[in-house]
């Protein structure tokens, strides 16, 4: 990989020689709703490196822009947001006029996808979520923050880990992306494992669904979830020096977090640097963590006294549930004539607890005496619960309390070990850009990441498993001039990973996994109809220790298209076939996996997962109502799943990695109806709903499939002020696999309020959220915990953030 990367990077210089490609420029100026012009609001060229700020006026003008199709968008912190679609003429000047808006619906620009477009433009469902929206939605992990859009939801592991599940589609299956390259991180291998990026420092998230994620390898066989930030700055900031100061405290954990930010530049370099901080203790919640004897039967054996139950499973608090982040990060860029370069470093630190997984154990401490060399003790099988995924039925006597929680004391004294996982991950990244014209393309693009992982499993002070991952990820795409109605991109991505499990109950041997791949996004505009196409081919080789070698071949094709049926209506409609290539997890797993209750055997022999995949999205764009209905079916070859086989080893039910065909299908929707306007102020009602099914073909259903959903919620927004009244309720789902329990549903009720401030072009934000107002116990159906822990009760969070 590495002589590849050296050659790609050669091509790459040497191709760079001819002259810049044709420019233009762009006038323009903004407005208001009312017809006022708007001053200071920050004017971009996306993906071109051009920024602006508007004068007393609104008047603006951008040099130098590459000369063709080009999206311009505008941010206002007082007015809201705004975005045209311009054509830029070589060695001419465009004239625009962009109007911006607070509340009412606005067409996102997606860059996931090869060729910059809007959400509208996509064959495939996209949600954008980003500014004021994301701040809403802002939680510890990124599956949290993202589990109310439509389609997705969490592995909720507790506070400290969750990973986005899309369509029922979790794991290896979702690729979770930093500016387009992988997290290089464990979270695909275990829920227990945190994603290593602290979402305060998320500018917006990208959730791309449906077939077209090809693009982005075969674990993005489910969907791609593309977190972007400013760590590497992509244009100059316009300042010397600016930045965001927030601080934030909430009522059910006790949570105290800060973040700051700094950036600063001139015309040829930008800088930026970032700290946060979170310290949380156990959070409060209504009743208890885990289900009553009454309520779960498998329990009766675990509790023969009714104080001994109370201790290990108090009302009014989840114990180990507290966590600790930091992190810090600082990048720089040089932009030259024709591109950019820039690099930076991040450190992400996380300790938090693992809640549950108490019946383990007590059930598993017969076995000690007969596997002391395997086994140290009880707590120790339990640390191993921290390690992958949980069993839906198996936690109930082992976590405490961390010391670091006011109720640390009280579980302290019943001599258990609390079982907590400490991460951490240094990582640096490369990015940059060329604009020259060079043989059929106009420009190029860079990304490279690096990344040195590893987390340990400590039970009390006592460390257990411990787990290293070192690796990096590349990615070159050169972007196409355009030929007639034909535009596109193709590209190069590389990757290595290095996998190793330190400990007794250490269930994959040290594995390496190489991957190359080629792919490309072509795209033809013929009036009413747009056409997109996308092809991947990809190669893998995965050794283990002790283990045979296996090397794999995977070919992934789309097509799609959207239609303009009538203005303002859209419809999209999108086809592909996707390949998944077996992980080392699957293929060589061989030991005790506590955290799924199993022992896990992987198979060497398992084959590439195919899947045909269906989307059909009825879209409206404009006007006082809009939003998308989509339906989707997706047809799985040899899906890789666990199968249990009745068979016992070290007291665990033997669990085999198995494929067999399966078939998903559901739809998911959002509305957005604008009930009332004067000037800059509104009502809005926002509507979403999903649902998903999974069954394999040999009969049963696929296991945590998420159950149906529905939300509402009522907006006001003017220039200061934004208030909100949201209601989430969440169907029982019954429909489960053999040996899997179901789960009741819940009603979730929630509000905020905020008020902004003005200082010229400083801005101070005030936001008062609240969340579970009627305190209502809610277990999430996906969770492998579902049985052991609920989600938190009633909370209200402040936070104070300062822009300048």
């Amino acid at each position: 990989m590495s002589r590849s990367f050296r050659i790609l990077f050669l091509l790459m210089v040497l191709v760079a020689a001819p002259a810049l490609a044709d420019t233009g420029e762009i006038d323009g100026r903004v407005f208001s709703p009312g017809g006022d012009p708007v001053a200071d609001a920050v004017v971009s060229v996306v993906d071109a490196r051009r920024v602006t700020t508007t004068d007393a006026d609104g008047a603006f003008r951008l040099d130098n822009v590459p000369a063709g199709r080009q999206f311009v968008e505008v941010l206002s912190e007082r007015s809201g947001t705004g975005l045209a679609e311009v054509q830029v003429a070589a060695g001419d000047t465009t004239t625009v006029e962009i109007t911006v808006r607070l509340s009412a619906q606005v067409d996102s620009i997606v860059v996931s996808t090869g060729v910059p477009r809007s959400e509208a433009e996509l064959a495939q469902p996209v949600d954008v979520l980003q500014s004021e929206a994301l701040r809403l939605r802002l939680q510890p992990t990124l599956g949290e923050t993202l589990s109310q859009e439509p389609g997705v939801n969490s592995t909720y592991f507790g506070p400290g880990s969750s990973r986005p599940i899309i369509r029922g589609l979790g794991g290896d299956r979702i690729r979770v992306l930093e500016d387009g390259i992988g997290g290089l991180d464990v979270s695909d291998t275990s829920p227990d494992h945190a994603v290593a990026l602290d979402p305060f420092s998320i500018e917006r998230v990208e959730i791309l669904r449906g077939p077209s994620t090809l693009l982005y390898g075969s674990s993005a066989i489910g969907g791609v979830v593309n977190v972007i930030d400013d760590r590497i700055p992509v244009r100059p900031y316009g300042t010397e020096i600016g930045g965001t100061i927030e601080l934030r405290g909430s009522t059910v954990a006790e949570e105290a977090a800060g973040f700051v930010e700094l950036y600063g530049g001139s015309d040829r370099w930008a800088w930026n640097v970032s700290a946060m901080t979170r310290d949380t203790g156990d959070y409060d919640i209504p009743g208890r963590g885990a289900l009553e004897d009454d309520e779960h039967g498998e329990h009766d054996d675990d509790h023969d006294e009714h104080g001994e139950e109370e201790e290990e499973n108090p009302e009014g608090f989840l114990p180990n549930s507290a966590l600790e982040d930091t992190a810090g990060s600082a990048g720089f860029s040089y932009f030259f004539d024709d591109g950019f370069l820039g690099v930076s470093v991040r450190g992400f630190d996380t300790q938090y607890g693992i809640p549950g997984g108490h019946e383990h154990g007590e059930e598993h401490g017969e076995h000690d005496d007969e596997h002391d060399d395997e086994h140290d003790d009880d707590e120790h099988d339990d640390d191993e619960h921290d390690d992958d995924e949980h069993d839906d039925d198996d936690h109930d006597e082992d976590h405490d309390e961390d010391e670091h929680d006011e109720h640390g004391d009280e579980h302290d004294e019943h001599g258990e070990e609390d079982i907590r996982i400490d991460m951490e991950q240094r990582r640096v990244d490369l990015r940059g850009a060329l604009d020259r014209e060079f043989g059929p393309f106009r420009g190029a693009k860079l990304r490279f990441g690096w990344a040195d992982y590893e987390h340990t499993e400590l039970e009390g002070a006592e460390v257990g498993t411990q787990f290293f991952n070192e690796g990096f990820e590349g990615r070159f795409e050169f972007l196409q001039k355009q030929f007639g109605d034909l535009n596109g991109s193709v590209g190069v991505q590389f990757g290595q990973r290095e996998l190793e499990a330190i400990g007794a109950e250490a269930f994959v041997p040290p594995s390496e996994t190489n991957s190359f791949a080629i792919f490309t996004f072509q795209e033809i505009d013929r009036g009413n109809v747009r056409w997109q196409f996308g092809a991947r081919f990809e190669s893998q080789e995965t050794s283990a220790v002790g283990a045979p070698d296996r090397d794999f071949d995977g070919i992934s094709l789309s097509a799609g298209a959207v239609f303009e049926i009538a203005d303002p209506w859209l419809l999209g409609v999108s086809v592909a076939r996707s390949t998944k290539l077996p992980n080392a997890v699957e293929l060589y797993a061989n030991g005790p996996h506590i955290a799924t209750q199993a022992f896990e055997i992987g198979d060497p022999n398992l084959e590439e997962e195919t899947s045909l995949g269906i989307d059909v999205s009825l879209r409206r764009t404009e006007g006082p109502v809009t939003g998308e209905l989509t339906f989707f079916y997706n047809q799985f070859d040899d899906y890789i799943f666990e199968s249990f086989t009745g068979e016992e080893e070290d007291g665990l039910e033997v669990v085999r990695f198995a494929q067999e065909d399966a078939d998903f299908w559901g739809a998911e929707g959002k509305l957005r109806a604008e009930l009332w306007e004067q000037g800059n102020s509104h009502i809005d009602l926002q509507l979403t709903g999903d649902f998903v099914r999974a069954e394999l073909d040999s009969g049963g259903n696929v296991p945590r499939i998420p159950p149906l959903r529905f939300g509402s919620s009522l907006h006001y927004h003017d220039e200061r002020i934004h208030g909100m009244v949201e209601l989430r309720w969440v169907d029982e789902q019954d429909e489960v696999a053999t040996n899997e329990t179901p789960t009741d549903g819940y009603t979730l009720l929630g509000a905020s309020f905020s008020y902004r401030f003005f200082f010229g072009p400083r801005v101070l934000d005030l936001l008062l959220r609240g969340t579970n107002l009627t305190d209502e116990e809610a277990r999430v159906h996906t969770s492998f915990l579902k049985n052991d822990i609920t989600l938190p009760g009633r909370d209200f969070t402040l936070s104070v953030r300062y822009t300048f």
